[in-house]
């Protein structure tokens, strides 16, 4: 029974609707590509088909072309599609299996009357493993679709040919072993693409991850200097209030209580802006210096230029200044001229902050 299992769940395998998506674009590219080499083929092989039999056209050859003109039409509507479906966004599966089955089904059906004919005159059936070849190389089915295609057009020729001289020219063990090997050639391409498309997430979202840690700061967890650059460059020119936040006097923290307490305040003061300025955008900006970019009106944010709290693991005063600026950014650059107004702001609020008239040498002796 586990046996059967395991066969049922190779035949019908569970997926990931994204990567089910993933693999049946991948068959949109194939046969877009593949149906473009064969009408240049096909269409070379006319042209000298017909210079070669100009001079004696009879039934064989009106039949020939209008077999070759069906390939022709049919790799033309396929390019044609394929195209069209590999633009859509919203490509359902539906419409992919629906075409992946109608093209396999077309190009079957003429490889078989194809090689029916040149059965019927004793010549090598070609055609018919030529188009399966095809079909299992570049067309991503998963296997019980590919079962059902593939062993109905095999059935298909056997039917066909045995009709005619009950297929004396085939032996039988050959033909099944052939329709066999396709078949599960068909499952382990399906298959080998799962893992690759599996492999190529997993690659993806390490990427990723890794990419959104690198504009991360570590200790704070804000966002930080990488990650503004990269912001920056989607500013549309909305209204925007920047407010650059500084620690005051926080090298004399370090120097009097070690910095692990100042790394405890750096992360309590991420925290604390997030309360303050909600529905933000947060910033370490450097050092002890922090940048908040919020889109909310002038009067909803934070408005004093001052704010303190103490560290209760320590027991230190802790003591922020803040300065904003606002404008409309509508570019890179015209966001870092406003961070760069918030800065000069923070500069006039830190002077008071830190005269003599404020308590700025009481300050330094920290609690």
């Amino acid at each position: 029974m586990n046996l059967i299992r395991r066969f049922l769940g190779y035949i019908v395998p569970s997926v990931d609707p994204d990567i089910s998506k993933q693999i049946d674009r991948m068959s949109m590219r194939n046969i877009h590509r593949i149906s473009m080499i064969i009408l240049a083929f096909e269409s070379l092989s006319f042209v000298v088909f017909l210079f070669a039999n100009a001079r004696s056209f009879g039934h064989n050859e009106i039949v020939t072309t209008i077999c070759v003109a069906y390939c022709l039409l049919m790799c033309g509507l396929a390019v044609f599609f394929s195209k069209k479906m590999m633009e859509k966004k919203d490509l359902t599966r539906s419409e992919c299996i629906t075409f992946k089955v109608f093209f396999f089904v077309v190009f079957s059906l003429w490889a078989i009357f194809t090689d029916y004919r040149h059965y019927k005159v004793g010549e090598q059936m070609l055609t018919f493993y030529s188009v399966n070849l095809i079909m299992t190389c570049f067309i991503i089915f998963k296997p019980w679709i590919g079962l059902i295609l593939s062993g109905s057009s095999y059935l298909v020729l056997y039917l066909t040919l045995y009709f005619f001289d009950r297929a004396a020219g085939i032996e039988p063990l050959n033909f099944i072993v052939l329709a066999f090997l396709t078949i599960a050639c068909n499952a382990v391409h399906y298959h080998s693409h799962i893992y690759s498309c599996k492999k190529e997430r997993t690659l993806l979202d390490t990427n990723q991850a890794l990419e959104e840690a690198s504009r991360r700061d570590g200790l704070t967890g804000l966002r930080n200097r990488l990650a503004l650059e990269k912001d920056a460059r989607d500013t549309s020119g909305d209204h925007m209030t920047a407010f650059m936040i500084d620690i005051n006097y926080f090298k004399e923290i370090n120097d009097q209580h070690g910095h692990v307490v100042g790394d405890q305040i750096l992360k309590e003061t991420s925290s604390i802006l997030k309360k303050l300025f909600p529905s933000a955008r947060y910033y370490r900006y450097g050092g002890d210096e922090f940048l908040v970019l919020t889109y909310r009106p002038a009067q909803d944010n934070y408005g004093a230029n001052t704010y303190d709290f103490i560290h209760e693991a320590s027991g230190v005063k802790v003591s922020l200044s803040i300065g904003s600026a606002q404008g409309d950014p509508a570019s890179y650059y015209e966001l870092f001229l406003l961070v760069s107004e918030a800065d000069k702001a923070l500069y006039m609020v830190k002077e008071r902050t830190h005269s003599v008239e404020c308590g700025g040498h009481e300050r330094r002796k920290m609690v």
